[in-house]
């Protein structure tokens, strides 16, 4: 009889294990539902979950005001890491290229090129790209004359939370020709030693992808509603598409991180002749 009791309660015990686990995966099942029906946001409050908040308008205002002030050829670092330098004299990202120069009837010059002082392959690929783009035009630029061009390159880069972000503003106008403005960004792990791309700097500052997304497809509507409305009126204006593939995150490439505040980009020059831009902050 002794062992039939003992038999039983042993029986209960493993039941009751069972249930617990399969409880466990039902609540599990029914979180991956819920985020799926009803979006982060809501799940996270229901949690207690904090994701980052949104920018007012005025603080976005401010922001976008205060943008072409960040370049200042100059990199600002907020801690101690160990990295294998390329110049060991060197900061971490210095300006290589400098010319500021004019010449009447020919070109007025105002350049700050900078170099990434980092000796890693992913580095090697963006200092060639940085040469290939800015580098090469300054040098065919110099070489040119009775062309009147006024070309200027600045860039600030930012070490933060063991990101590196580095932006770069260039602004060419040659003779009769609209004006071309230029933004290229790279943004690095130095800790992991790895490029990271928009939705992982998302990830990074806290914030929800849906709700990055909605932002940026209601801003760019609002600018495209004002092309419109100007364009109406007779106006040579630039248009924007907001239903354009290019606003959706994972085709957004230019980004820049500074004081924990993200800056995504939109440089109609990268691909046209034009100094339209748009800014959405995060």
């Amino acid at each position: 009889m002794n062992l039939e009791r003992k038999e039983e309660h042993l029986s209960k015990k493993t039941i009751a294990i069972y249930i617990a686990a399969i409880s466990v995966c039902i609540i599990a099942i029914a979180i991956v539902v819920s985020m799926l029906v009803l979006g982060d946001d809501l799940i996270n409050s229901i949690f207690g979950i904090e994701s980052r908040e949104l920018k007012t308008e005025e603080e976005e205002s401010l922001l976008k005001q205060g943008f072409d002030g960040l370049f200042t050829n100059t990199i600002e670092v907020d801690g101690a890491y160990d990295i294998k330098k390329s110049h060991a004299d060197k900061d971490l990202v210095y300006t290589e290229y400098e010319k500021v120069e004019k010449n009447d009837q020919n070109y007025d010059l105002n350049l700050y090129i900078p170099f990434i002082n980092i000796e890693d392959e992913t580095i090697q690929k963006y200092n060639k790209e940085i040469q290939d783009i800015f580098i090469e035009k300054a040098e065919s630029v110099y070489e040119t004359s009775n062309r009147n061009i006024i070309y200027s390159i600045q860039y600030k880069a930012k070490v933060e939370n063991g990101i590196l972000s580095l932006i770069i503003k260039s602004i060419l106008k040659e003779g009769a020709n609209p004006q071309q403005l230029v933004i290229q960004t790279y943004n690095y792990d130095i800790v992991n030693k790895k490029e990271i791309n928009l939705e992982e700097a998302i990830n990074l500052l806290g914030a929800d992808k849906n709700t990055v997304q909605n932002k940026i497809l209601t801003e760019i509507q609002e600018e495209e509603r004002k092309a419109n409305d100007l364009k109406a009126l007779g106006y040579n204006i630039f248009e924007r598409d907001s239903k354009s593939d290019i606003y959706k995150i994972e085709n957004s490439k230019q980004f820049f991180i500074y004081d924990n505040n993200l800056y995504i980009i939109y440089a109609y020059g990268n691909d046209m002749l034009t100094s339209e831009m748009d800014i959405v902050i995060i």
